[in-house]
This record gives structure tokens, C-alpha cells and sequence, in this order.
């Protein structure tokens, strides 16, 4: 959420079932958050046509949508909420197929795109933000010796991570 401010959001709404991140989400600059859990994807879109609704935005048009759940849901609530010159970018990562009609792209006139993280051509504004203070990555980085990566392996697998792990040798 941050990072999107940080690059010209004016508006953003996370969505996530863990109600911790979406707490984190809000202190880290989401203007408003929905939780999906045990919500079908048409209860989500209302709630998220009444965020737009209630602060004056379009919700069937401009927006940017960053799946990072790396799950079939996430990505399926991800395209249902795409819409008219809106762009989607998969950052999460899952084996699962989704289905989706891709003429809606045209018919939308959006965008689709995939990534595995930050190309290296955006290092230097990132870090730029970073030192500027715009960007906090301290809350979002836990350093864990090398030792400990069987355990950092079982809370990645399990869902349970709130931060990423930077492993560090201590052997």
C-alpha cells in the first residue's frame, strides 16, 4: 500500500482474510480495506462499488490491481474487479488454473501483466524512496540467522509470515 502512495495513488483499497495485514495495510497507507473471508466474490465487489461509492471514485473504471495472494481466488476476485482501462499485475505465485475470457481485455481495453518481483531498472527510485523515508521497509523484513531457514520455510508454507525473512549465514 505504501508503495503505491509512494508512486502516485490516490486512492487505495486492500483486500486480504487475515485481519492483521489488513490492520497493517491501514497503518501503511490503504485509505480503506475489505476482509474477503468467507465472502463470495459478489459480496467483495459490493463492498468495494460502496468504498468507491462512498468516497466519490469509479469502481468500473482506472483501476490498478496488484494480486499478491498467489492464490485461485485471489487471482479470480483480481479479474472480476478489472475493468474499463484498468490493469492487473500477478505478483502472487500459484499452480492452480484460472479461467478467464481474454477478449475482455479488448473489450475493457486493460491489461494484464505478470511479475516476479522489482526489475532492477526500478532499484535506484525505490531505494530513493526508501532513504527518503516515503517508503518504510523495516516493519516489512525480519533477519533470521541460516539456521533457522527450515522454520522460515514452514511459516512461508503455512501463511503465517507478516514479514519478509532475509536469511543470514551464521555457520
Amino acid at each position: 500500500t505504501q508503495m503505491a502512495k509512494a508512486f502516485g495513488a490516490a486512492f487505495v483499497v486492500g483486500i486480504d482474510v487475515d485481519e492483521a495485514k489488513l490492520e497493517r495495510a491501514l497503518k501503511f497507507g490503504a485509505d480503506a480495506v475489505i476482509n474477503a473471508k468467507q465472502k463470495d466474490i459478489r459480496t467483495i465487489r459490493d463492498e468495494f462499488k460502496s468504498i468507491c461509492k462512498k468516497n466519490d471514485l469509479p469502481h468500473n473504471f482506472g483501476w490498478k490491481i496488484f494480486e499478491c495472494s498467489g492464490t485461485k481466488p485471489g487471482q479470480e476476485l483480481g479479474l472480476s474487479l478489472l475493468s474499463f482501462v484498468g490493469r492487473m499485475v500477478v505478483v502472487g505465485f500459484t499452480m492452480a488454473k484460472v479461467e478467464y475470457q481474454i477478449s475482455r481485455l479488448m473489450a475493457f481495453d486493460a491489461e494484464m501483466v505478470g511479475t516476479w518481483g522489482c526489475p532492477p531498472r526500478h532499484y535506484p527510485a525505490v531505494l530513493k524512496l526508501v532513504l527518503e523515508g516515503k517508503i518504510q521497509i523495516e516493519p516489512f523484513i525480519e533477519v533470521r540467522p541460516m539456521s533457522k531457514i527450515r522454520e522460515a520455510f514452514e511459516e512461508a508454507h503455512s501463511g503465517r509470515l507478516m514479514r519478509r525473512i532475509v536469511l543470514v549465514p551464521d555457520f
